[in-house]
């Protein structure tokens, strides 16, 4: 009977184990970007040092002043060698003052190759990539684009990303981490 039993637990173990192994292509749970004290894809991914040399992930398109109520079209870049698949989740949040924290401004997909998903508490919302945005079209690079429309409230915005450059082998070990941040003023 106990022969039994632990063959069951066994097989249980090994039945779970790739359901447990296997990353996020559809996109990471809310609230993985390093920003605000929040974790980082390295939570689940891991293997490599946090920003390890040979790699990064860069935000571009931000201007360095926002007009408030202005839309833009921002842009995040993650490299490295080998990079065959990858994916990213950003937040843009107020910095300071009274509304830290909290989402600033809107976030807005173009395209099948990124979603917005929002925080269990519906209190912060991040865009990510879809499960259709995670192949590169250049080996050792990869792109997404949305729009970001700035608060109507002058605050400064500060936007976080962890991006993760996969080792494309459909588990989270191996896979590299990186992360960026920014901070724009609005128009005085």
């Amino acid at each position: 009977m106990l022969r039994v039993l632990l063959l069951g637990c066994l097989l249980a173990l090994i039945a779970i184990t790739p359901v447990t192994l296997h990353s996020f292509a559809e996109g990471p749970f809310p609230g993985f970007t390093g920003g605000f004290d929040e974790p980082t894809c390295q939570q689940c991914h891991f293997g490599n040092d946090l920003n390890a040399p040979g790699g990064k992930v860069t935000l571009s398109g931000l201007p360095a002043v926002y007009e408030p109520g202005q839309s833009y079209t921002v842009s995040v870049s993650l490299a490295k060698n080998g990079l065959e698949k990858g994916g990213f989740q950003l937040s843009a949040r107020a910095a300071s003052g009274a509304s830290r924290g909290r989402d600033a401004g809107g976030l807005v997909v173009q395209g099948t190759d990124l979603q917005v998903v929002t925080s269990e508490d519906r209190k912060t919302t991040y865009i990510q990539h879809s499960p259709a945005g995670t192949r590169t079209k250049t080996p050792g690079t990869i792109s997404w684009r949305f729009r970001w429309t700035a608060p109507k409230t002058g605050v400064p915005v500060r936007f976080d990303v962890a991006a993760n450059a996969s080792n494309n082998d459909e588990s989270p070990m191996d896979d590299f981490i990186y992360t960026a941040a920014a901070t724009v003023k609005p128009k005085r």
